[in-house]
């Protein structure tokens, strides 16, 4: 995997060693007191979206991570319940789409890597996808692959999305992307498209 693919594929769950769910407690806001390490520029919420844009520690572009949470939670492989994250990203100029499964252990090995997403009343669409790097997560971690399955989130309202844990575990989450196009205009500033 490039570089940028694999900054990208852990990106949106791992940010400093701590899970993305609950990034207020692990990346320290970006001040004058704040040099060297990776820090948080901005936060805002968008819609159903949350907006993250973090400073690396040293000179390459920035980071920017909306994210959104599914419906309902979706149940882990030790029972414990959380909701799945749609995570976008725009990582070293490059666009990423993933779905975070919570505590299910995902891979990109055979038919495990097949991410189905239905979009509205639209036909279901299969895609073979990348797991993450710690394996919670399936995504496109290309931008020719995420950006055009990005743009036909636009003016739409609901994604629903399914795939296969390694334990053989069917998980299904859904998800509201209404108001997606105006949460991903910085996404797009930032990755130039």
């Amino acid at each position: 995997m490039r570089p940028a693919a694999t900054i990208a594929a852990s990106i949106f769950l791992v940010l400093n060693g701590t899970s993305l769910a609950h990034p207020q407690e692990t990346l320290p806001e970006c001040d004058e007191d704040v040099i060297g390490v990776r820090c948080v520029e901005r936060r805002d919420t968008i819609g159903t979206w949350d907006l993250m844009e973090v400073i690396p520690p040293v000179g390459s572009q920035n980071v920017l991570i909306l994210s959104t949470d599914s419906f309902e939670p979706i149940e882990g492989i030790f029972g414990r319940q959380e909701h799945a994250q749609l995570v976008l990203s725009c990582v070293e100029n490059v666009t990423n789409l993933a779905v975070h499964f919570g505590e299910n252990y995902m891979s990109d090995v055979g038919s495990f890597r097949t991410l189905i997403y239905k979009i509205d009343d639209e036909a279901p669409v299969a895609l073979a996808a990348a797991a993450s790097e710690d394996n919670f997560g399936l995504g496109l971690f290309t931008g020719v692959e995420a950006i055009p399955v990005i743009r036909s989130l636009f003016d739409r309202e609901r994604l629903l999305v399914s795939a296969t844990s390694f334990t053989g575990r069917d998980i299904t989450a859904s998800f509201a992307i209404d108001g997606v196009e105006a949460a991903a205009e910085p996404l797009r500033e930032l990755c130039n498209w």
